[in-house]
């Protein structure tokens, strides 16, 4: 029985394909080529005597192809930063049933059988399911439950590759040993060469003289060597005894033991430090440490050393529960800021602390809540410590918050607790609502049908200061009608708004008890147009939807109130078709009014989508107004808005342009306007331009208008250098208020930032035109960052920077 295919074994043998791969478990790619990337020498008796890796082996054999081979449709941008990716010939096989369950079908050029000794030579392939062997010989023991493979052995499976020499496996214990190999695990992007693979009863891999790396074959700028490498598929972990790092060739880190992910899994374990240094603190170092405790709750632990100050102990732990929600605990102490107590000598404490806690619960569907509260030591504690994120320093407040929402059918009722912490000397703290109680109806919304509206709201309000304090009840009461057609809409609704006090004794209110009601009418109506048209060789639809709102609410006294939590809403198109032009609940206030708004859209027939859309409108009012948050002001006269217009235009995935404006034809002035466009061409780069104005609109105020400008980019500078830059610029005060420019290294398994900060340091109140005060102070930073692809790595502070100044920028580990 020579030189013919052996004939497809229908019974399922103890020794089978599944035993030969020896179940690694883990996705990696098939091989285009089966040359191997071992050199060997055989002694006399044909053995495998000395085996060394060989420099020239063509990284295609463990199924890296450069990007001109690679299909079309699988060039991404990591393709064409690596100049290259991995492709998986078996990639495309359903992977739903178990090949264990398959049959094997097997030929050789030669088979022999002697006893129980099945001797496959010539070429041998196997096939059970999607797994595939081959190999230049195979030798198997029926009576032993073995099997020896020698030569150009090749086991895959769809994201899988394993080369070796030669191999033996166990089929009864499962065990398995392979010399001289390479391995790919594809969809990690992770690769590497072993002297010996072992793999044991519990399916994990023992890497012996072995090195990996998350670069692609050929160009391992670093990797990972070790004398005994543990790789446990299953649960996507990774140990190396006696571990070294290499950069270059040139070893830059030695562990004697090192754990690291072999998927996306939390893992306890030490994490890559972070590094930088600024005139806040000096330098800073923070290396922190994760516990990974149970799936549902873990603990972040950062040891934080900053030069001038001393150590900040920073804590973070999260907890899941199906009945009370997802829960974040958190914060940061640091005893005796020594930089601190040189600023602030007069204070009687130095040490600095910040507490934090966030909640979020959904039970039954029905009941909802939410919990935001933090504190600090003081209100410098921001901006010197939060070094990872402009927006943390910019914050004026800090908000401690807790809700409870009830979801029924027809009502729904909210429990609220609030407070602010003032991050400002010079700014008091906003009212505390303890509590704030809302009971509404909710409303069908069905057309044709009329709709309760029933709303009740019960405050109390606090502060720490000698302002008014006391108790609130706001409720409306009355009746909605919403009619709908294809072509347009018209929504009536009237009801009567009711608001009633009970203030604490105070010097600047005569009456502790006032009250005030009027009836309010809305009417709002709107038509849609169609019709098609195109664009170059694009159809599109072209909408037109003209929309009238009409606006009526009487008008009682309101001098004697207070202002605990309302504001005066700022104008914008959305305002138009607004009930009220205040926030909060203290002020009822009166209208006769007539909104007129015209939007005209440009869809995509295709894809439906909305590529350019451009709204103006303006309100025309028929008397005075009278209520004002501040009782002491003027009425608003008689007559017309400010013309409030918005565009947005996508021409495509790319590119985008958002801009909107606030005119007074009245005055000849633009009050506001404001213009952003974002350019992303993913790989060649990310490009901002931004603009604002504003014109204080008060007579008394001596504020000039605040103008200012955004420019961020983040481009290429050649095939593996990005340089980046952002700069918000004052126009009236003729200066950068903050500005970060950089340069990056990104190759395809490691990337190096560097990049260098400035911002000033304004503290609460301060005029931000005046950047001649001498109090007033620029800050620097300095940032370092590291990422070895697929490994983390140190500096995080520095992408967390870039994405608050460079709008879209988003990072990623690969």
């Amino acid at each position: 029985m020579t030189n013919s295919p052996a004939r497809p074994n229908t019974r399922k043998r103890p020794i089978s394909l599944a035993v030969l791969l020896f179940a690694l478990g883990h996705s990696a790619s098939s091989s285009a080529q089966d040359n191997s990337g071992w050199v060997c020498e055989a002694n006399t008796e044909g053995e495998l005597a000395e085996c060394k890796l060989d420099p020239e082996a063509s990284p295609a054999r463990l199924d890296w192809l450069h990007r001109r081979q690679v299909p079309k449709e699988q060039v991404d941008d990591q393709c064409l930063r690596c100049d290259g990716s991995y492709v998986d010939p078996l990639g495309h096989l359903d992977r739903s049933k178990s090949p264990d369950l398959e049959d094997i079908h097997a030929t050789a050029g030669s088979t022999q059988l002697q006893g129980n000794t099945i001797t496959l030579s010539d070429g041998v392939n196997v096939k059970q399911g999607y797994r595939h062997l081959s190999a230049e010989s195979a030798i198997l023991n029926r009576g032993e439950n073995t099997a020896e493979l020698q030569g150009g052995i090749t086991l895959r499976e769809p994201g899988l590759l394993l080369r070796a020499q030669q191999a033996w496996v166990d089929s009864d214990t499962g065990e398995a040993k392979l010399q001289y190999s390479d391995y790919v695990l594809h969809q990690q992007r992770l690769q590497g060469q072993a002297e010996e693979i072992e793999r044991d009863a519990d399916g994990i891999l023992h890497v012996h003289n072995g090195q990996l790396s998350f670069c692609p074959p050929g160009e391992e700028d670093w990797k990972i060597r070790a004398e005994n490498l543990e790789l446990d598929t299953e649960e996507g972990l990774g140990v190396a005894h006696g571990a070294r790092i290499d950069v270059a060739g040139v070893p830059i880190f030695y562990s004697p033991w090192m754990q690291f992910p072999l998927d996306d899994r939390r893992r306890t374990g030490f994490m890559w430090p972070d590094i930088g240094s600024d005139t806040k603190g000096g330098l800073d170092v923070s290396v922190p440490v994760y516990f990974n405790l149970a799936p549902d709750y873990d603990l972040l632990y950062s040891p934080r050393f900053i030069q001038e100050r001393g150590i900040n102990h920073e804590a973070k732990a999260r907890y899941l529960n199906p009945l009370i929600g997802a829960w974040t605990v958190g914060g940061a102490w640091m005893n005796d800021d020594k930089r601190y107590e040189d600023e602030y000598p007069e204070e009687r404490n130095h040490d600095r602390w910040l507490g934090v806690v966030k909640h979020n619960g959904l039970f039954d569907q029905r009941w909802r809540s939410r919990v935001d509260y933090s504190r600090a030591s003081d209100v410098n504690y921001m901006k010197d410590l939060e070094t990872s994120s402009l927006d943390s320093k910019r914050r004026t407040a800090l908000l401690q918050l807790g809700t409870l929402d009830y979801l029924g059918d027809k009502w729904m009722a909210n429990l609220e607790l609030q407070q602010f912490q003032s991050l400002a000397d010079d700014l008091n703290n906003d009212y505390k609502k303890l509590p704030q109680i809302t009971g509404r109806y909710r409303p069908s919304g069905e057309p044709f049908k009329f709709d309760p509206i029933l709303l009740a709201q019960y405050s109390t309000f606090d502060t720490d200061d000698d302002r008014v304090t006391g108790n609130r009840l706001y409720t409306e009461a009355g009746a909605s009608y919403p009619m709908q057609w294809q072509y347009g809409f018209l929504n009536t609704s009237a009801k009567y708004r009711y608001l009633h006090y009970d203030l604490n004794e105070h010097f600047e209110y005569e009456d502790n008890n006032p009250t005030a009601g009027a009836a309010t009418t809305t009417i709002d109506g709107g038509l849609y147009f169609d019709r098609s048209t195109s664009f170059a060789g694009r159809g599109l639809l072209q909408t037109l939807e003209p929309r009238l709102y009409y606006l009526y609410s009487g008008y009682d006294d309101q001098t004697d109130q207070p202002d605990f939590d309302s504001a005066e809403l700022t104008f914008s198109y959305n305002q138009l078709f607004r009930g009220t032009r205040f926030s909060g609940r203290d002020r009822i206030d009166d209208a006769n009014q007539l909104s007129m708004g015209l939007t005209t859209r440009f869809i995509d027939e295709n894809d439906g989508r909305e590529e350019f859309s451009a709204s103006i409108g303006q309100i025309f009012y028929f008397r005075d107004r009278e209520v004002r948050l501040d009782p002491t002001e003027e009425p608003l006269e008689t007559g017309g808005s400010e013309l409030a217009g918005e565009l947005t235009f996508y021409p495509n995935e790319r590119l985008s342009l958002r801009t909107s404006l606030i005119w007074d034809p009245y005055t000849d002035k633009m009050n506001s306007g404001s213009f952003q466009t974002s350019y992303d061409r993913g790989a060649a780069g990310l490009y901002n331009i931004g603009y604002s104005y504003r014109r204080p609109l008060t007579t008394t105020s001596n504020t000039t208008p605040t103008e200012q400008a955004h420019f961020s980019v983040y481009m290429p500078a050649g095939r593996n250098w990005r340089v980046f830059a952002a700069v918000n610029y004052s126009v009236e005060a003729n200066t950068s208020v903050e500005d970060m420019f950089g340069v990056e290294y990104d190759s395809c398994c490691w990337t190096m930032r560097l990049l260098h900060l400035r911002y000033y340091d304004t503290d609460g109140g301060q005029s931000t035109t005046d950047f001649d005060d001498p109090t007033l102070t620029r800050e620097h930073s300095t940032q370092f960052q590291i990422v070895l692809k697929g490994m983390g790595g140190f500096g995080s502070r520095a992408s967390s920077i870039m994405k608050d100044m460079i709008r879209g920028f988003t990072d990623s580990e690969y």
